[in-house]
């Protein structure tokens, strides 16, 4: 049996043999041998169910924000940080971490920063090389906290292991332990008790050694009350 063949498309743009189906079959939803019927009409390219627009954006998307306005999940004091109910605490309303940090010298007073009198330079240990400012009064030295960090060498105390001192009145420096369990030395001699430092003096503490360097003098000294 020969079946003739005469393709055709409807206005909706199924499909057809003509030379079997006087109309689509397709849009009459006429059951088609081999195949069922039913179905919806060809839909133009790009013309599929729209989605409802959800935040201003297309589709499910939430629209595009300005870079400088960041979500809630902004670091405080970042980009488009929103200040907290309340005002910033602590801070009489003003952002703190949008203040300048200021770096070296450490403040004595408001809008003073207080002077360095003296230096200790490492020369010989795990930080052979690196030197600290001293200030008037006690100046403590850790390995982690304190005026003086000497990092790496495991035999000094975290904190307050020893002290090095200036008292302006005289211009003299001292040295001596503080809490710390290891003695300490000066020019290799065990220190237990506060002990004048001299010019180039080597203080040991752990396995690092320190030399001493003053600043402060017969020739010069800070005047304390300005």
């Amino acid at each position: 049996m020969e079946i003739k063949n005469d393709l055709v498309q409807c206005p909706n743009g199924h499909y057809y043999n003509a030379a079997v189906h006087t109309a689509c079959p397709i849009c009459g939803n006429v059951a088609v041998q081999g195949g069922q019927g039913n179905f919806p009409p060809t839909e133009k390219p790009g013309m599929g169910a729209a989605v409802p627009p959800t935040g201003g954006g297309a589709g499910n998307f939430p629209p595009t924000e300005d870079p400088n306005r960041s979500g809630g999940g902004a670091m405080p004091g970042g980009i488009g940080a929103t200040e907290p109910a309340g005002g910033w605490s602590g801070g009489g309303g003003v952002n703190p971490f949008s203040q300048p940090t200021v770096i070296g010298g450490d403040m004595a007073a408001a809008g003073q920063v207080d002077p360095v009198v003296g230096w200790l330079v490492c020369v010989d240990g795990p930080v052979r090389g690196t030197d600290w400012r001293l200030h008037a009064g006690y100046n403590y030295i850790g390995r982690e906290a304190g005026d003086i960090h000497i990092q790496g060498d495991s035999q000094i105390s975290r904190e307050k292991h020893a002290m090095v001192a200036y008292h302006y009145k005289n211009r003299t420096y001292y040295v001596g332990p503080a809490e710390g369990r290891n003695i300490i030395e000066v020019n290799g001699e065990p220190v237990f008790n506060a002990t004048k430092l001299n010019s180039r003096d080597v203080i040991t503490i752990g396995t690092t050694k320190l030399m001493f360097v003053p600043l402060c003098g017969e020739d010069f000294a800070w005047d304390q009350e300005n």
